[in-house]
Parts: C-alpha cells; sequence; structure tokens
C-alpha cells in the first residue's frame, strides 16, 4: 500500500473518513468538496488529488455512464482506509 494511504495528510485523514462513513456513497469531487467544506484543510485540489491516488490505487473504483467524475469506495478500500485510520488514531489502552 502506497506511503500516502498509510500516513496520510490531515485533509487525506478527514476525505478518508468520509469516504468510509459512507462507504456505498457515489462520490464526485464536488459532493465530497462540499461534504468537507467546514474543513478549511479540505481544498478542492486535495480532494481531487486523493480521488486519483486512490483510483490508481484501485481502492475506490469509477461508476460508469455519469458526466462528472464518480467513485464509490470498494470493500478492499474501505478496509485499507479503515486501517490507515486507526493507524493514525490508535485506541488508548485503559
Amino acid at each position: 500500500m502506497s506511503t500516502a494511504v498509510k500516513r496520510p495528510t490531515s485533509a487525506r485523514r478527514r476525505i478518508y473518513q468520509a469516504l468510509v462513513e459512507q462507504p456505498g456513497r457515489h462520490w464526485t469531487v464536488r459532493t465530497l468538496t462540499d461534504a468537507l467544506a467546514m474543513h478549511a484543510s479540505v481544498k478542492e485540489t486535495a480532494v481531487r488529488d486523493t480521488i486519483n491516488l486512490l483510483l490508481s490505487l484501485r481502492l475506490v473504483e469509477l461508476v460508469p455512464h455519469q458526466r462528472a467524475t464518480t467513485i464509490v469506495l470498494t470493500s478492499v478500500g474501505e478496509r485499507a482506509l479503515t486501517v490507515a485510520l486507526r493507524r493514525c488514531h490508535p485506541r488508548q489502552r485503559s
């Protein structure tokens, strides 16, 4: 797995979290950017770059017959991003 996935930036962590929280949702750059609008660190270019990275790693796939580039998280992608997010925020032991 890519280092960019294993050690995501704060913007990528937020993008991964959004994807993992709604794994069956179809996302475009616009809908994902809009969903993360409250986070100033997540710019449209970061969303576009992250989508392209995840496509190249086959962690998301293109949804056919859509005018705008539309992606959906794969089951492998869901597992990989969940692991990446856990590595960023390990659970505290009691």
